[in-house]
């Protein structure tokens, strides 16, 4: 188990990859930069970094084996086409999540959006893989490429929700329901295709 603690506001950066088979948590409220890949080579057990800074992922990938996955308490930026790989594992935005760049979410776990996604600077596109649950609590999911967004896992509302893909496709291949708390709002803009594969409301209801 690894904790890095910058005292203050101080940076924290990796330049190149990050590797080992142990839990990783890094503390500042400056900025977190991961230069390369994360967990390549040799899978992290768990990464989270906390909140009041910002976390700027700009190596393409990051990997992890465990059940606590990936939490990332601070504002988050894509500085590349990203791929975030947590096998049965959380992969938790506590807040804003914003880049000009691809990215997919995978996981058998739950996914949270706790925030925005793209809300000041579009993702290109956003997908999630099969076999587990995203948790859309941001208000707003915003892409501009022509892949848009595709939920490939169960989706479930915790907020009103806006999905806006400019021309791009948005698909939902499975289900999609209101958190538990009360019933939500949905609303998808594109002048591409929405995509509804599985039964909406069938559990709880928009």
């Amino acid at each position: 188990r690894s904790t890095l603690t910058a005292n203050g506001s101080g940076p924290v950066s990796f330049a190149t990859t990050l590797d080992g088979a142990k839990t990783l948590a890094v503390n500042t409220q400056g900025a977190v930069t991961f230069g390369g890949a994360v967990g390549g080579v040799t899978p992290l057990v768990s990464l989270a970094t906390n909140a009041g800074g910002t976390t700027a992922i700009n190596g393409g990938s990051v990997t992890t084996s465990g059940l606590a996955g990936q939490s990332y308490g601070d504002a988050v930026t894509l500085g590349a086409n990203t791929v975030l790989d947590a096998d049965a594992g959380a992969i938790n935005f506590a807040t804003i999540l914003n880049g000009t760049y691809t990215l997919a979410v995978n996981t058998t776990g739950t996914t949270t959006f706790g925030n925005a996604v793209g809300g000041i600077d579009r993702l290109v596109s956003l997908t999630t893989n099969a076999g587990g649950i995203t948790a859309i609590n941001a208000g707003s999911i915003r892409t501009s490429g022509a892949d848009g967004q595709v939920f490939n896992d169960a989706v479930t509302l915790g907020v009103d929700t806006t999905f806006e893909a400019v021309a791009g496709i948005i698909t939902f291949a499975d289900t999609v329901d209101s958190g538990v708390i009360a019933a939500r709002s949905l609303l998808a803009n594109t002048q591409g295709e929405t995509w509804f594969a599985g039964d909406v409301g069938g559990t709880r209801p928009l």
